[in-house]
Parts: structure tokens; sequence; C-alpha cells
């Protein structure tokens, strides 16, 4: 984690030394963000058919650097405590043809730092409509597993992360942006983020997955000054 932050304070660091220089509408602003997320997680498994994934609706909260360069494009680095998972109901057929099904629903934490790449619509004065992209790369926190087996009461476990943990400990994804942002400051935008990394180390799950990537939605609003 002390290389995401590092790596989150070098890309700080380099934009404002960059923005010291060149023309006069280069602008530094920082902001408050945070929102509600609908998480998910893409299955993978051999009896892919037979497992049914939902979303679970963490939340997140950051901070964000938008580096403008002129009124159309700017840099924006953020880092964000950011909740993502998702539920899947597994259904099987035990050796008396009678149906089993395994309903689990993961909670995870991650520490996130996006970099986007947005362009600016401008609508008014100060006002304007932004949409951008770029990569991200998270830090897996902690995060919980509510597993039920059939009828039995639910089950609650500690999500580990790490090589020999439930769960990889980093998550590398991309991220997409669209929202507003007022003459005053605030914004709202809905985000995007797709994981690239099959974040499943070892497979505690009760069925057979081989794979489970990280898709989730953020609904946010914020603040910059």
């Amino acid at each position: 984690m002390k290389k995401l932050l590092l790596t989150f304070s070098f890309i700080i660091a380099a934009f404002a030394a960059f923005a010291q220089y060149g023309n006069d509408e280069k602008t530094i602003t920082f902001g408050l963000v945070g929102g509600s997320n609908l998480a998910f997680l893409q299955v993978n498994s051999v009896h892919r058919q037979e497992v049914y994934t939902d979303a679970t609706t963490p939340f997140s909260l950051g901070l964000n650097a938008d580096f403008k360069f002129n009124d159309y494009f700017s840099i924006r680095p953020a880092i964000f405590y950011s909740g993502r998972g998702g539920t899947m109901n597994a259904v099987y057929s035990d050796f008396k043809g009678n149906n089993t099904s395994v309903y689990d629903e993961y909670k995870l934490h991650y520490l996130e730092v996006p970099l986007d790449f947005i362009g600016h619509l401008p609508v008014g004065e100060g006002a304007n409509i932004f949409l951008g992209g770029g990569p991200y790369f998270a830090w897996g926190l902690n995060g919980t597993n509510r597993q039920t087996l059939y009828l039995d009461d639910p089950i609650m476990h500690k999500i580990t992360f790490g090589k020999n943990g439930d769960f990889k400990q980093t998550d590398v994804g991309a991220t997409t942006v669209l929202g507003f942002q007022g003459a005053k400051g605030w914004t709202m935008s809905g985000n995007l983020d797709f994981g690239f990394t099959n974040i499943l180390q070892n497979n505690n799950t009760a069925f057979d997955a081989t794979q489970l990537k990280t898709i989730t939605f953020y609904i946010s609003f914020g603040q910059s000054f």
C-alpha cells in the first residue's frame, strides 16, 4: 500500500510542477467526492449457466486533483476508499436429483487510485459537461463473505488478501466517467470501472468458480476547491 500512496503523491507532484509552466489557462483544483456504488462480480465457472450474480451497494469516498490545461482538457488523478463485491447464487443437483443452492455475498474494500484523462464541454460561465477515462490501480484492504448453504443459517467469513489469502492483493482495470460541474465547483458524475484482474487467489467459495473480476458503477457527488 505504501507503493500506491507514493505513486499517487508522485503523480500529484509531477503535474503540479508541470502546471507551473506554460500558459495562464492552466489551473489546479482539489475535490472531495463520495457516493453510492453498484458492485458486481463477473464469474467464470465450470457450471457458469447455474451461477447467478447480482449487485451489492457499498459506498466510495475520496479526494481528487484536477489539472486543467485549458477549457477543454484536464488530467484528474484521485485516491478513493472504494467498495466492491457482489452476490452469487449457485444451484446444483445432488445425486438424488434435488437442487442445492449456495448463496454468497461479498463486500470488498479497496484503496483505489484512478487516473482520468478528461474532455470538457463548457455550457455556461464556469460550468461544463465532462467525459473521460483512464486506468486504475486498487489495493485490497479487507472484506467479508456472507455465505448461506441451502437452508442453513448464514455464516460470515472474513476475507483475506495476498498470496495465501482468498483474493489477490491488487486489482487493475479501466475506468470511465461522465458528469457535470457547476459554476461554484460542485459536481455530479457516474463512473464505471472494469476490472482486468482475476482477483480469485484461492477458491474458498462453496462452488467451482475459476475466475472473478470486478465491475463497479459509481454515482458520486463532490465539491471542488
